[in-house]
């Protein structure tokens, strides 16, 4: 990784340490360094590691800092409400979610992935119809996985009040099962491929299989600043969209890159990443899906609707 990247990810996470759980402090950001924010150890986001890593962004004219390490996606999208971020990698529930009620101004600027989450269960939990009386793990309301397993669950005729959900961050799900203080879990990779390695639970759904071709991860920025900066907008999709191919062209090297980013082993980094498509081109009809189905779940005002889901150009 190069030094100055480096530098730059450990100030920022210095300074973060120092801030609310939300994010660092700060505020409108009309010039200067261009604050990211993405997930802990989310392979979703390697589109956003790999950007970092091979200085895509340098390479637009661009000088991008991170801002925000977050856990899950409701903290960063408190972190965008409070004006503390101006691009971010981030699921697509929870910046809709946001933006839809009004809690934060942001743009879809492109998607990031498709699928790429799974239910994990104790090895003797074999199918969703056995999740009755069971305690899941999701990493937050209205985030991409609570989104996943309410579908899998009404595919399987079961309700959430028939099981106990309970929210984790993903960090901490794999210890809770160890401990049996959960039944199963569902997070994104490479949280899902870890447990099964390490033979803690086994894979009952891929969020595929829940939800087939869903969209995932979006990359999104503050209206404001979409509005005033565009230029510089137009130049973080193109990074973006380099890095989503860089991952296809050069996949051992984008495999090295992960593995630095999330401090997991390799062999598991590999394995994860054969669960996961990296697809910039957003299909805004499946968003709209998705968001109907938010406002189905009672995450969304009645008065909300997919119209006034923005997406750059």
């Amino acid at each position: 990784m190069k030094n100055h990247h480096l530098k730059t990810i450990m100030l920022s996470v210095l300074m973060c340490a120092a801030a609310s759980a939300a994010g660092c402090s700060g505020g409108t950001n009309d010039t200067g360094a261009i604050r990211l924010g993405y997930l802990q150890s989310d392979l979703h986001h390697l589109p956003a590691f790999v950007a970092l890593e091979k200085g895509f962004f340098e390479d637009e004219g661009l000088l991008v800092t991170v801002s925000g390490i977050f856990r899950a996606g409701p903290e960063q999208m408190s972190a965008f409400a409070a004006g503390e971020l101006d691009v971010g990698y981030v699921g697509l529930a929870p910046a809709a979610t946001a933006a839809l009620n009004g809690v934060a101004d942001i743009t879809i600027l492109a998607q990031v992935n498709k699928e790429g989450s799974a239910l994990v269960c104790r090895p003797d939990i074999t199918s969703l119809a056995q999740l009755r009386g069971k305690t899941v793990a999701i990493p937050g309301h209205a985030t991409m996985q609570d989104c996943l397993i309410q579908k899998g669950l009404r595919n399987a005729g079961l309700t959430p009040k028939m099981l106990g959900l309970m929210v984790l961050k993903p960090p901490e799900m794999l210890p809770a099962m160890e401990a049996n203080d959960i039944d199963c879990f569902i997070a994104w990779e490479p949280y899902p491929t870890q447990a099964v390695t390490m033979g803690t639970g086994t894979v009952v759904a891929r969020s595929g299989a829940l939800w087939k071709e869903h969209p995932c991860c979006v990359l999104i920025a503050q209206d404001r600043f979409t509005r005033i900066r565009p230029d510089e907008t137009v130049k973080i999709i193109k990074a973006h969209q380099r890095a989503c191919r860089f991952i296809t062209d050069h996949p051992e090297e984008a495999l090295s890159i992960a593995v630095r980013y999330t401090g997991m082993p390799r062999a598991i980094i590999k394995q994860a990443m054969e669960h996961m498509r990296y697809v910039p081109a957003i299909d805004r009809q499946k968003a709209r899906d998705f968001v109907e189905f938010l406002a189905d779940l009672h995450y969304l005002s009645p008065a909300r609707t997919q119209k006034q889901l923005k997406f750059f150009q």
